[in-house]
């Protein structure tokens, strides 16, 4: 890997090849909320196997992601995910629960395997034990600070994955809160929650997407990647898995750029750049829970008000 790697998640196999992905060095494939979003990689063993060739095709790493809550009866169909995605030559696998890391260690030892955000990590004692099953890198839980996360790395010895840009994943459920309406709306499942629908109270809002939650507002780390990179830091997300081809790709040539300046010691910014952020932004910006702060807060030299929209 070079100074840092930029990556991205993608659903299925159409939007996979909607997509210009020369901005990333990696792509995680499959959808972490619902085995009947549409054509799903992790339930389209095919679609994933060619999904995995035509990523590495263009010489970028190709991750197989799993389900964020999986059930006994699941288990069976990520049994076969897995299967096909070390066949395939998949790079590493994403899991999220201790069942599938125990899996993943004890059939496919030469797979590396990335801790997800819902494995909900927050110590370093919590991340030892997932390095000892074969884990190389996590996702810290998204509700602690880079304060938090560095106390982790240091302690565990293993990188962090960082969301840079996106709406951050909040919480998983088994039901999916859309199906109570989807009589009343002309669209229908499994492309129901792929359209921008957000649960809205005065200036809060979450966007739902079924059986999933996310910020309303998008994490918008771009300020802070010199900081991040200073830190240590060398691996970065761009949440895009309900977004489109477009949002995937110009947020990605914004970080790529930033990212590279930041890796060379340039802490100059493109202020040209924050006119696409904000076309791509539905609610507004925000930086999670990184700097100990209500998620929805902005933290910069922007003011709240320069970052909504």
């Amino acid at each position: 890997m070079g100074p840092f790697e930029l990556n991205t998640t993608i659903s299925n196999l159409r939007n996979l090849r909607e997509s210009d992905l020369s901005a990333y060095d990696a792509v995680y494939l499959g959808n972490i909320y619902c085995r009947i979003y549409e054509d799903n990689f992790l339930e389209r063993l095919d679609d994933l196997e060619e999904g995995i060739a035509l990523v590495k095709g263009q010489g970028l790493r190709a991750y197989v992601t799993s389900y964020a809550a999986p059930r006994n009866d699941v288990l069976p169909k990520v049994q076969k995910a897995l299967e096909t995605a070390a066949a395939a030559g998949a790079d590493a696998v994403e899991v999220h629960n201790l069942g599938v890391l125990r899996m993943v260690h004890e059939q496919f030892p030469g797979m590396p395997a990335h801790i997800g955000g819902f494995a909900n990590v927050y110590t370093d004692a919590g991340a030892e034990v997932l390095k000892e099953y074969g884990a190389v890198r996590f996702t810290p839980n998204y509700e602690i600070s880079l304060d938090e996360v560095g106390a982790i790395t240091r302690g565990v010895g293993m990188p962090a994955e960082l969301v840079v840009h996106g709406k951050m994943p909040l919480g998983v459920s088994d039901y999916c809160f859309l199906l109570e309406y989807e009589q009343k709306w002309p669209e229908k499942c499994p492309t129901l929650c792929q359209k921008n629908l957000f649960l809205k109270q005065g200036d809060w809002a979450m966007r739902s997407v079924g059986k999933g939650v996310l910020s309303g507002k998008d994490v918008c780390m771009l300020e802070h990647l010199p900081a991040l990179i200073a830190a240590g830091h060398n691996v970065f997300r761009i949440e895009a898995a309900y977004e489109t081809p477009a949002y995937r790709l110009n947020i990605a040539r914004i970080y790529r750029a930033a990212l590279e300046r930041a890796a060379a010691g340039d802490r100059t910014e493109d202020e040209s750049a924050w006119s696409t952020i904000r076309e791509h932004t539905a609610v507004g910006l925000c930086n999670g829970f990184y700097f100990g702060r209500t998620g929805a807060e902005y933290v910069g030299k922007r003011p709240q008000s320069a970052v909504a929209c």
